[in-house]
């Protein structure tokens, strides 16, 4: 088992490594929740030399939860007068197409984007060529879930309290971009 992590931890470096050269973008964003109802509230988009290419706050169709607004600290009154999601899509499209799009745990940022999409009967036609570095982190970090056969998964900001990167405002899309920018960067340049 020790030498399958020790291959296991030097691939993810080497693709971290390979992530980095094609110069990619990063994205998060923050929602109304969790389940099949909820919608983009805030989105973030950085290039890998940090700079912000997008981030806005976005309109939502219903009321933020008061548990959501817990997690992010969003509320009804900042998105009250920003864009609704229909009118914010052709910027993020424009900053993502035809870049790699690094995101952690893609899942559920693109589950989102589908269902803001859906939630104003825009169609998805979209193939993004994304990269999940929760996936590579968990296979970095190496630790065994035998319960679901697979490397257990972190969230990010346990993924930067381990890298022993600290960003503020956890929970904001432009942070955890941020924040998601340094955990690659911290695989690759780790030696195996």
């Amino acid at each position: 088992m020790i030498r399958s992590f020790q291959t296991k931890r030097h691939l993810a470096i080497e693709t971290a490594r390979s992530v980095i050269a094609k110069n990619p973008v990063y994205l998060d964003t923050e929602t109304t929740g969790l389940e099949s109802s909820a919608e983009i509230i805030e989105i973030s988009i950085i290039d890998d030399a940090s700079q912000v290419l997008f981030t806005s706050l976005i309109r939502p169709s219903q009321p933020i939860p008061a548990d959501s607004t817990r997690v992010h600290g969003i509320t009804d009154a900042e998105v009250a007068t920003a864009r609704a999601w229909p009118a914010v899509w052709p910027e993020v499209r424009a900053s993502l197409f035809g870049r790699l799009v690094v995101i952690y745990n893609e899942a559920f940022d693109l589950r989102m984007m589908k269902q803001s999409h859906a939630r104003y009967r825009l169609p998805w036609k979209e193939k993004m060529n994304t990269f999940d570095l929760m996936k590579l982190y968990a296979e970095f970090r190496g630790v065994w879930d035998s319960r679901r056969g697979s490397y257990r998964f972190f969230s990010l900001a346990n993924a930067g309290r381990d890298c022993q990167i600290s960003l503020p405002n956890a929970h904001r899309s432009t942070a955890d971009t941020l924040l998601t920018r340094a955990v690659l960067h911290y695989i690759a340049n780790c030696t195996a």
